[in-house]
């Protein structure tokens, strides 16, 4: 629906037909005048209380639109410069009731899976297309935003769903014998929002608006009102369209309002009526501290209503549209001058364009010192009512995303009542154009029934958030998916854009969506060189959370050059630095040897084989908390016990450091005699029995592993060992590369050290 109809729509002042040439130009006679009246954009208007808040970003976007099942693809068509309307007989028959025979359409509007957004078969056969469509749109635009859907359940995030509405209800609900209760559930406009907020739990204001073509960017303004005035965190602002039925379109035809020739030739002379079409978008709004990624930040929105008009309801105000761009950008504290472009709303009718583009010059080129362009998605698309605001915001989004704005389409020769568009003032865009960075966009979407809103957006700076470095060491990609082609499309994308930080991580926070929503989980371990990557996709059962737990590794599993890679990471590298500097005192390095490749350090040294692992596991501990990883449980072994010390909370750093400092220190110093250590393929209980004179079981290592030690120097106990060593291949033994073993020190009270005194070394300064 449009309000920017014919001037041959019967007056309700009057009863009979208006006349383009009694009134209809009006406002462009009237332009000069009151464009000498303005004055100055800010006035006297007082600072909005929300002049001081926190800006509003859209981090989020996704779309369905005809020929274009996503976004992407969308920007891609509009780049290209394709005509997204077709002729076909997806809807019905071309030429059928004498209908233009072409008209926008979405590729695929039968599938829908039920089950993921938990809606049960049944209610699915009597739900609306438009409600599967949000839901899907919806769960996109959350994931886009780099967020797990999982994450804002519960939260305050509000929905506002543009729709006007609902072809299939009327459909289901012609016979009485075959309607049931599920087409109220289905079909009602309240419940294109608050099914969405229903299925995934989104606890913030949630309803429908209905101002006809400006239904979507109403709800947008309304989501803005709504954060500002902390009636939620954040939201979701979508709006449908879809056309079902023939005789809706006929409607439409007889008021005057199509173009036989199945196109909107937006501010062209030729313009006589709009092209109906089909169209789906949702957008994420956030505080701009919770955005992951940033498309645009949001100046501000208003709307006002043209109230009572001599013509008719449906014909346009550009006075009252006037009025209202005036009012925002005196708000925002925005000089009209210096906005770059204004996507219009542009349907490309004989009434609407002049009275649009009029106001656009009237309030936007009063000192400009470059013409300000102006285009309309409509002409690329035709005119999805209801969904026509967010249609145009998904435009801008790819302009700003490109850094390009796509041209318009069937533009040929300047409409002779826009005076702007012929002394150059307004310059329609009509082949790709660059966007600068930080440009101030404009965008309008007017109801036919007098309802009008505009929004004003700021291209973000540093729109990709792209990090851009050296792949130094091999990364681990984790996803999860509805199915094994999806993720491991996801995996290729990765490929695509192998040093895109920033999209790698907007991937990584769907890793752990909750396996009845994505049962296939997937791993991609990036190769080195020319090497192809490791991909592994499985589907798992559908299970409770598993638990994590760090485990810390004991003495030998150190090995020169070990952390290097990861010291490319700020939060490990830090870590390594403020750990080593705890041992200043001691007159040792532990950074600088971890940075030393040469394994002369760690042979025969127990010390540095200790401050380098416990350094090391403070790094990766300090790593995973830093990036929201927390364990359900630790458990170590060995040196590792330290790790866990720290992990827990129950040491500090500085505490842990020095723990590892003098235990090392002490097993080096100490008189316990060398080569006395080995490994026994047996139980503890099997060991313990079999051990003879003067060895020992040391240490525990697991089911069937034991450290035996005992001193090798000794005859009887070098005999021993013989023996243990002439068993080898029986009972799987093998000796130890290390030096000594502090559990053997343990064991000879007349070597060990007062546990009160080593414990107080340790820990205290």
């Amino acid at each position: 629906m449009d309000k920017n109809g014919t001037p041959d729509i019967p007056s309700e002042k009057t009863g009979s037909p208006t006349s383009s040439s009694s009134g209809a130009w009006d406002f462009v006679e009237s332009q000069s005048n009151r464009s000498a009246s303005m004055g100055s954009i800010n006035g006297d208007n007082p600072q909005p209380f929300w002049a001081n808040q926190e800006d509003i970003c859209i981090t989020g976007v996704s779309g369905r639109f005809p020929r274009s099942n996503n976004v992407a693809e969308f920007g891609s068509n509009l780049m290209n410069g394709e005509d997204l309307i077709t002729e076909d007989d997806s809807r019905w028959p071309p030429g059928l009731y004498d209908l233009p025979k072409r008209h926008g359409k979405l590729p695929d509007i039968k599938k829908f899976d039920a089950q993921f957004f938990g809606v049960t078969p049944k209610q699915a056969n009597f739900m609306d297309p438009q409600v599967r469509l949000l839901l899907e749109v919806t769960w996109e635009a959350i994931i886009d935003a780099g967020i797990n859907p999982q994450d804002l359940r519960g939260t305050r995030t509000g929905v506002f769903v543009g729709c006007s509405a609902s072809e299939t209800g009327s459909a289901l609900t012609q016979d009485p014998d075959t309607v049931t209760g599920y087409t109220l559930t289905g079909c009602v406009r309240s419940m294109f929002s608050n099914r969405i907020s229903f299925a995934f739990d989104l606890q913030g204001p949630s309803f429908s608006v209905d101002t006809a073509c400006s239904s979507s960017l109403c709800a947008m303004q309304l989501a803005i009102d709504a954060i500002r005035q902390g009636q939620c965190d954040s939201a979701i602002v979508a709006g449908a369209h879809l056309t079902l039925t023939p005789t809706v379109s006929l409607q439409f035809l007889r008021l005057g309002m199509l173009s036989d020739r199945g196109s909107c030739r937006s501010f062209d002379e030729s313009g006589d009526g709009y092209c109906r079409t089909e169209g789906v978008a949702a957008i994420l709004l956030q505080r701009k501290s919770a955005a992951n990624r940033i498309y645009a930040t949001v100046l501000h929105a208003k709307s006002n209503t043209d109230g009572y008009k001599e013509h008719g309801i449906t014909f346009p105000s550009g006075e009252r549209q006037a009025c209202l761009l005036q009012e925002i950008y005196g708000e925002a504290g925005v000089d009209p001058n210096t906005v770059t472009y204004v996507e219009t709303h542009g349907t490309g009718t004989k009434v609407g364009d002049p009275q649009e583009a009029n106001a656009i010059t009237q309030v936007f080129c009063q000192n400009r010192t470059v013409p300000l362009l102006i285009g309309s998605v409509k002409s690329n698309m035709g005119h999805a009512e209801p969904a026509s605001g967010l249609c145009s915001i998904a435009k801008v989004l790819v302009a700003i995303n490109q850094g390009k704005l796509p041209a318009n389409l069937h533009y040929n020769s300047p409409n002779q009542h826009i005076p702007g568009l012929s002394d150059g003032r307004l310059k329609v865009v009509t082949e790709p154009t660059n966007l600068p960075e930080g440009s101030v966009i404009g965008v309008n979407s007017f109801g036919f029934g007098g309802s009008n809103t505009h929004v004003i957006l700021r291209t973000h700076v540093n729109k990709s958030e792209n990090i851009e470095r050296p792949l130094t060491f091999r990364r681990i990609h984790t996803y999860a998916g509805r199915t094994d082609e999806g993720v491991k499309h996801i995996f290729e994308k990765i490929q695509e854009f192998p040093e895109d930080a920033h999209l790698h991580h907007l991937f990584s926070v769907q890793s752990n969506i909750l396996p009845k929503d994505a049962p296939f989980r997937g791993f991609m371990i990036e190769g080195k060189a020319d090497k192809a990557p490791i991909i592994n996709v499985q589907k798992i059962p559908i299970t409770e959370q598993r638990p994590i737990w760090f485990v810390y590794s004991g003495m030998g599993s150190q090995w020169p050059g070990m952390g290097r890679e990861l010291m490319v990471i700020p939060a490990f590298d830090e870590s390594l630095r403020a750990s080593s500097k705890t041992l200043e005192e001691f007159g040792l390095d532990v950074y600088k040897m971890l940075c030393n490749p040469d394994p002369a350090q760690y042979q025969n040294n127990t010390l540095n084989c200790m401050l380098a692992i416990t350094a090391i596991q403070i790094a990766l501990t300090d790593l995973l908390y830093d990036m929201g990883v927390e364990a359900d449980g630790i458990i170590g072994h060995s040196t590792g016990e330290m790790g866990c010390g720290y992990a827990d909370g129950g040491l500090t750093r500085e505490q842990t450091m020095r723990l590892a400092y003098h235990r090392g220190h002490t097993i080096m110093t100490s008189k316990i005699p060398m080569d006395g250590g080995m490994a026994v393929g047996l139980t503890w209980e099997e060991a313990t029995r079999r051990c003879p004179e003067g060895v020992v079981p040391a240490c525990h290592n697991g089911q069937d592993s034991v450290t035996v030690s005992g001193d090798a120097t000794k005859a009887r106990t070098h005999k021993s060992i013989s023996f243990f060593r002439s068993k080898s291949s029986a009972m799987n033994l093998r000796k130890r590369k290390s030096s000594r073993s502090l559990w053997t020190l343990l064991e000879f009270p007349s070597t060990r050290p007062p546990c009160s005194s080593f414990v107080s070394r340790c820990l205290l300064p």
